[in-house]
């Protein structure tokens, strides 16, 4: 659906030259709902700009739909970007205008039909929610309204494709959290491919499938939502994973380890149902440990279970790796960490 193939982008200022975006290859597939990542500066905005081709790539392809935006016209790319809605983060919506005109504007622009327009704006309306806010006005509506009306805007024309730009950053959580339902039901329903760029965690755990990671221009890191939480590599990553669920021990639990010169202590990742077996009693049981849980923590991701425990293992040698191994068998990561 969308293929961005070792796109860079450079700007020139004041005689510089600026790496925007450098190598980046991203794929997104028919029906994803597709987060893009990263702290302010690492080039998310431009990057979600090329798939509509508002900014043009200083080399690579951008490939949308089996159409290489490249090689288009302007006649050929305005089509094209009939298919691909927008949400923006500031709503960008016409003071002047009312709820309904704002939500017809795409479709003044395609001079459809009066009576046409109408139905349209009104099912758009009642389905975002906003069925009783037609002769409104922008600023008569809450923050979270606003984007509800922006949604509507962006679903006007049919789109195959709905790119966001931090469409819930300026909302508090509670309305955040109706916005991602809504577009979660805008993927399931209308089978819109969504291509969604934030810098909240929390916004990628609550509705993505897939994800990409971004830092300086470039994307450090691209995956599953599961395996990207369950697993990350960069430091980047586990900085983002870490405000959603923590995956380190406490500092006071830390400080009366230390205390105490605890060793044997080890981190256990599990994803999926072996996060929800009963291994640790298993271990036990078969193998006669002795275990003690310091800390745990779980979260739930695409509707699996993502389990993190620090335990404490005493036993034989011999045993214990015995039982290491089985753990790894079980497709458990393991490994032993040092209090510091």
């Amino acid at each position: 659906m969308i293929l961005l193939e070792q796109i860079c982008k450079k700007y020139h200022r004041e005689g510089q030259e600026i790496d925007a975006l450098k190598d980046i290859n991203i794929q997104v597939e028919q029906g994803d709902i597709f987060g893009v990542i990263g702290y302010s500066g690492a080039g998310k905005s431009t990057l979600v700009r090329l798939v509509n081709y508002l900014e043009k790539p200083t080399s690579g392809k951008v490939v949308v739909d089996g159409q290489c935006l490249n090689k288009l016209n302007k006649h050929q790319l305005r089509n094209t970007r009939k298919q691909i809605g927008m949400i923006f983060q500031n709503f960008n919506l016409l003071e002047s205008k009312t709820i309904s005109q704002n939500v017809a504007m795409p479709l003044i622009l395609e001079k459809m039909n009066k009576n046409e327009m109408k139905t349209r704006v009104n099912e758009l309306l009642q389905f975002v929610g906003l069925e009783d806010k037609q002769m409104s006005y922008p600023n008569e509506l809450s923050g979270g309204q606003k984007q509800r009306v922006g949604i509507a805007r962006a679903l006007a024309t049919n789109p195959r494709i709905l790119l966001c730009d931090e469409a819930t950053s300026a909302l508090d959580p509670q309305t955040t959290q109706s916005i991602l339902e809504l577009l979660k039901k805008i993927n399931k329903e209308y089978n819109i491919t969504i291509m969604l760029i934030t810098h909240e965690m929390q916004v990628i755990q609550q509705i993505c499938n897939k994800v990409a990671v971004m830092e300086q221009g470039e994307v450090i890191e691209v995956g599953s939502v599961l395996d990207v939480f369950g697993y990350p590599e960069q430091l980047t990553t586990k900085k983002f994973v870490q405000t959603v669920i923590s995956n380190k021990i406490p500092s006071s639990i830390k400080r009366k380890l230390k205390e105490k010169s605890e060793k044997n202590i080890y981190k256990l990742e599990m994803v999926g149902n072996h996060a929800t077996k009963s291994i640790l009693h298993q271990l036990i049981i078969n193998y006669q440990l002795h275990l003690n849980v310091i800390y745990t923590n779980m979260a739930e991701i695409q509707e699996t279970t993502l389990a993190i425990w620090y335990v404490q293992i005493e036993g034989e040698e011999r045993t214990k790796r015995a039982a290491i191994d089985f753990l790894e068998r079980q497709k458990v990561r393991i490994k032993e960490v040092t209090i510091e």
